[in-house]
């Protein structure tokens, strides 16, 4: 048994019992503690897309170092995120051990591409797309959430048949065919307004089709790749239960400027901001945390922000994770006043 003492939780002190890796008590509770001295705790964030940190591509590179990673910067569970490569190479990366022992969790991997549409690649390479089939997916073992093209071929009964995770992105769809994709399964929109079809007043596209049909939209916070106003409309829009902030981190997080190759492309990172050959965006290089801290800069309040980058993706998923209450897995950071990050624990190892 593990005590937190003097914590503040949603604004009351209070004592957290922590047995088995799950939060057994939360009250006064007797005895020696680690005593937080009415620091802030809030669930662990939890990164669906996230492409690799610390000089490492999720591609291809062993887990373990990014891990690390990833709960020292808070971010106490994540999903491994491909890009399109070669589907040897897809089938080769996801088919490892995800049991670690140490740092964040990875519950599976997230596939962005390769069943994505051409004309709407963005960072992806061209040259892998391809057709989606559950013959292919079958190869991949560990895989629990899927980036998908609803109009390309195939495409509709794959999200149907598949039973994991779909969310569209890398898509040229319209609103009706959105609603559609959501209705044979699909739940979420990948990096909601990036390569994919804009809102327009008489041809919504997909962002609408999803707030319609009650799905998730994933969202790059990084103050990037959306601009803060837009950050707070769909906020609006979808709701902090439906909102799932997203680093789409690379390869440079953690790093710092230069040239890097990440899913076999070149990338050009400058001030921070990573980029194709081409001059596309390609992914971020912020942490969830970073992202979490920009949302609140950016006018979001505090819980809402924190509640989408671990509440929400726990809901999608169907994780037994992103709630400070009794019975929850015990991931959780702790903050000062100044949300600046003083623990990360995952699995109630100090």
């Amino acid at each position: 048994m593990k005590i937190l003492k003097n914590v503040n939780l949603f604004g009351k002190i209070t004592d957290i019992a922590i047995d088995n890796g799950k939060f057994a008590f939360i009250g006064k509770c007797e005895g020696e503690g680690i005593d937080l001295s009415g620091k802030k705790i809030y669930p662990g964030l939890i990164d669906i897309h996230s492409h690799g940190v610390a000089g490492k591509d999720s591609s291809v590179d062993e887990l373990s170092c990014m891990a690390d990673f990833m709960l020292a910067n808070g971010t106490t569970t994540w999903y491994p995120t491909t890009m399109t490569v070669a589907w040897g190479d897809l089938v080769r990366v996801t088919n490892v051990n995800l049991e670690l022992g140490h740092g964040a969790n990875i519950p599976g991997f997230h596939l962005e591409g390769p069943f994505i549409n051409k004309k709407h690649k963005g960072a992806q390479n061209e040259g892998f797309i391809l057709t989606p089939t559950l013959d292919l997916l079958k190869e991949c073992k560990n895989v629990k959430i899927i980036t998908v093209a609803p109009e390309v071929e195939g495409a509709m009964e794959f999200i149907e048949k598949c039973g994991i995770v779909v969310a569209i992105g890398h898509t040229d769809c319209d609103y009706d065919t959105a609603k559609e994709a959501f209705r044979r399964g699909a739940k979420s929109l990948t990096h909601t307004f990036n390569v994919m079809n804009p809102i327009h007043h008489r041809a919504p596209g997909p962002i609408p089709a999803g707030a319609d049909c009650g799905a998730y939209a994933q969202l790059i916070s990084d103050g990037k790749h959306i601009h803060p106003s837009v950050c707070r409309l769909l906020y609006k829009l979808y709701g902090k239960e439906h909102v799932t902030l997203i680093s789409d981190s690379m390869m440079p997080t953690g790093v710092g400027d230069g040239e890097y190759f990440v899913g076999g492309q070149k990338v050009i990172v400058k001030d921070g901001t990573a980029r194709t050959e081409g001059g596309a965006l390609a992914g971020s290089t912020t942490t969830l945390f970073e992202c979490v801290k920009t949302a609140i800069g950016m006018g979001i309040p505090e819980y809402d922000a924190v509640y989408m980058a671990s509440t929400t993706p726990a809901t999608l998923m169907g994780l037994n994770k992103g709630k400070i209450e009794v019975g929850y897995d015990a991931d959780f950071i702790v903050v000062d006043d100044d949300f600046n990050l003083c623990m990360s624990v995952a699995r109630g190892e100090f």
